[in-house]
């Protein structure tokens, strides 16, 4: 969510045609992505791709060789469907890992979409055409200095229904054909915020769970302590992942994990007074330890 206010900010950034194999009847085809005006496209394995949306957050696609996953889908400032239908045909599987708007902004591009089931009361919320209609206002003041072609800009008036949202829970298992993607609930930045792990790439996409810093101060966030707790279940599993695939930033390697649990340790014990910290949600407390940073709210620190 940290990025929505910098938009105005963002300079239009220079895309280049961007090669892709597309499989087709079991026949391998090369093809260029169009260019576009908001969506960047980057490869960080095979078949699977990170596309930026603007700088402002990550959105991810994977594919299997029966379906494709759509991790995270962005502000929703432009048309999201299209351009992820430009890179593949398989049926889409939309997931968020979290009810943020920054995520969750494209979901009414899709009929159905999955998250936990902690989480759709705010996917809801946020998903309604009041919240809708603020957030292309942000958009289009945002975009002045963005030649957006209207044809991919975000209209409230041609998207005013509402996607049936399906509840995840701890452990469940896609399978995209060939490529099986786990759902682990990470309770911290919100209560029902999840990682998804592919196994097959050892890939662990985290949405707002890492970053630097890690936001706990917002009033949906959870203590330091329960965020803690998520972090220890999985250095646990640190041998079934090779990357961290943060809804923010850069991929993050595995010792990342085990930096955030310090800062985590630094807080709790307070040995880390912390420094003030504001943000467009609010005013908290943010703590460092090396690579690791954590914004929390003083007030909830122990978990009850």
């Amino acid at each position: 969510m940290r990025n929505l206010r910098f938009i105005a900010t963002l300079s239009l950034p220079c895309l280049c045609l961007i090669g892709f194999t597309l499989s087709v009847k079991g026949q391998l085809i090369e093809e260029k992505l169009p260019l576009h005006p908001w969506f960047s496209v980057k490869k960080v394995a095979e078949k699977v791709w990170c596309i930026s949306d603007y700088g402002i957050d990550n959105i991810y696609l994977l594919e299997g060789t029966d379906s494709a996953m759509l991790i995270d889908n962005g502000v929703g400032a432009v048309d999201l469907k299209s351009f992820v239908q430009s890179i593949t045909r398989l049926p889409i599987i939309v997931i968020n890992t979290h009810s943020h708007p920054d995520h969750t902004g494209s979901n009414h591009q899709f009929a159905i979409v999955r998250a936990h089931r902690d989480e759709l009361d705010m996917i809801r919320f946020f998903g309604t055409k009041e919240m809708r209609a603020t957030m292309a206002k942000t958009m289009s003041q945002g975009q002045q200095s963005v030649a957006l072609p209207d044809s991919v800009r975000f209209h409230v008036t041609d998207s005013l229904y509402t996607p049936t949202l399906v509840g995840l829970k701890e452990g469940h298992v896609f399978d995209l054909g060939n490529r099986k993607v786990e759902v682990i609930n990470v309770p911290g930045h919100t209560k029902g915020s999840i990682c998804l792990l592919d196994r097959r790439d050892k890939l662990l996409f985290t949405g707002d769970s890492f970053g630097a810093p890690v936001w706990l101060h917002p009033q949906d966030a959870l203590p330091v302590e329960t965020y803690r707790a998520s972090l220890i279940k999985l250095v646990r599993r640190q041998n079934e992942f090779t990357k961290l695939l943060p809804g923010h930033g850069t991929e993050l390697d595995p010792g990342f994990v085990q930096e955030q649990i310090g800062c985590a340790d630094e807080i709790i014990s307070g040995r880390c007074k912390g420094t003030p910290y504001d943000s467009f949600v609010g005013k908290g407390l943010v703590c460092g330890y090396k690579r690791a940073k954590i914004a929390y709210d003083p007030g909830r620190i122990k978990a009850k």
